[in-house]
């Protein structure tokens, strides 16, 4: 089979792996869309170590090609497949794709048949590339214990801000979404979401306006393409909130605790929501968000190399990376 391994940072070649043979409890996947990543920039460029010679890609969707005859997994399904899983052996038990261990930018992966889920001809293969940051909603709901009709704070407006956003109004709850970012909250409000102000020294006035006088019963700080102070929410927070940080990667964050520990305030850290991914592929099929305002551009899989340089180049130069899906297309 054929694989893009990466030799070292900034040398991602296509070579040929042997082929993959099927053993208990998987099932063999064709893998025939992944999608770049800021993690996957990350590993190209050598900001995240990885052991060479190392195959990146975090989130992928497939046809499985083999199966065993008693699986409930069938041949031909298309499948997501889990960018986390299970690994006993690993230091915190846990394997992420393109990341920990070899990833999605290959022909084929044997994969467990818990580590993948069929997706309903609802969903499209675009719309599965969104499961992640739904997930990540919904583990992030059930993690601070949101109630309908609680104000709830969200600071980064990009995808997974605007997707967050979207599922706390699904949940009832009252979202406010800050950036710094005139696009981004333009886009948001193009998506529904329609508390959204600038992310400034004004802040603390709009949320006493949309709560009546009150600070937020929770925040969300979302690092992926954030630059913002990760401190500034807890001053707009009442006592005792919760305040969640995400992140797809193990991204260093600076935080200073003084006000958090002043008031009381329960801190949680969510970097992987794999337990939710069913509730997501089921909220998608039901049209829970709108994603009609994202961008999808796809590419044809020899593209990969000169994409992860133009976008290493931009990552390397502290710029912002394209808010969009580009999503690479695997050929049978």
């Amino acid at each position: 089979m054929k694989v893009w391994q990466l030799s070292y940072p900034h040398n991602l070649q296509h070579v040929t792996a042997p082929d993959l043979k099927l053993s208990e409890n998987k099932v063999k996947v064709k893998i025939t869309k992944a999608l770049l990543t800021e993690s996957d920039v990350a590993v190209y460029s050598g900001n995240v170590k990885v052991k060479s010679p190392f195959i990146p890609g975090r989130f992928a969707i497939g046809q499985v090609t083999e199966a065993e005859e008693d699986s409930f997994i069938h041949k031909s399904e298309r499948v997501y497949l889990a960018g986390t899983t299970e690994d006993e052996c690993a230091p915190d038990g846990l394997n992420i794709a393109g990341e920990t261990t070899d990833g999605f930018y290959r022909d084929f992966v044997l994969a467990g048949v818990d580590d993948v889920y069929p997706l309903p001809n609802s969903v499209s293969d675009e719309a599965a590339f969104l499961i992640d940051a739904i997930a990540q909603a919904e583990h992030v709901i059930d993690e601070m214990n949101i109630e309908v009709g609680q104000h709830i704070l969200v600071v980064g407006g990009g995808l997974y801000g605007n997707i967050l956003s979207q599922i706390l109004i699904y949940h009832r709850a009252v979202h406010i979404l800050a950036d710094n970012n005139a696009e981004r909250l333009a886009r948001a409000k193009r998506s529904g979401i329609y508390y959204t102000f600038p992310n400034d020294d004004t802040l603390k006035s709009r949320i006493l306006e949309v709560t009546g006088g009150k600070l937020a019963d929770g925040a969300i700080y979302l690092a992926f393409a954030n630059r913002s102070e990760p401190s500034v929410m807890f001053p707009l927070v009442k006592r005792d909130a919760h305040v969640a940080f995400c992140s797809m990667t193990n991204k260093p964050l600076h935080v200073n605790l003084e006000y958090a520990l002043k008031n009381n305030i329960t801190i949680k850290g969510i970097t992987e929501s794999r337990e939710f991914i069913s509730t997501a592929i089921n909220l998608l099929a039901n049209k829970a968000v709108n994603f009609s305002e994202f961008t999808f551009r796809s590419y044809r899989e020899e593209e990969l190399p000169e994409l992860m340089q133009k976008y290493s180049t931009l990552y390397e130069s502290n710029s912002y990376l394209p808010e969009q899906f580009d999503i690479i297309k695997f050929i049978f």
